[in-house]
């Protein structure tokens, strides 16, 4: 889906959950889940944490950012998505929901994919991936360490 049409869907699910909260009804969980998916600084943010939680438990050797560092990166995330009017049970719905953590699974996986590894659960591929990120010093590389 183009970056535009992701967000004008993203605007017309927002448009629909305010208008049905406004009038008293709560917005379904399929509607909270649409809105905070086609958010993109709540849904990439997820992608990362997903990256690097995949990447650390599949490569021993990597140790993920430290706890404070998660905790606050996580609380950014939640604070968003409570500032866009959701309850601490709608984000957790979205969140603990077993179709957006299989459809993370594989946005994950698809960039490892396109990133060059060739096996996202072999840990010989993605221990070299995560020191390459580690050695260019990309976004993801400064948020890992060696244990």
């Amino acid at each position: 889906m183009s970056a535009r049409r992701s967000s004008t869907v993203t605007a017309l699910v927002l448009g629909a959950v305010l208008a049905a909260t406004q009038a008293g009804a709560a917005p379904s969980q399929a509607e909270v889940n649409e809105t905070l998916r086609g958010t993109p600084a709540i849904y990439n943010g997820l992608f990362t944490a997903a990256l690097i939680k995949h990447v650390t438990d599949t490569c021993p050797a990597i140790a993920p950012p430290g706890r404070l560092t998660r905790v606050n990166f996580l609380l950014g995330l939640y604070n968003n998505a409570r500032g866009m009017g959701f309850s601490r049970s709608q984000i957790e719905g979205f969140v603990e929901d077993k179709a957006e953590q299989a459809r993370m699974r594989g946005i994950v996986e698809s960039h490892l994919r396109r990133a060059g590894v060739n096996n996202p659960s072999s840990e010989t591929e993605i221990c070299a991936y995560a020191r390459a990120q580690m050695a260019e010093r990309t976004a993801l590389g400064r948020q890992l360490r060696e244990r």
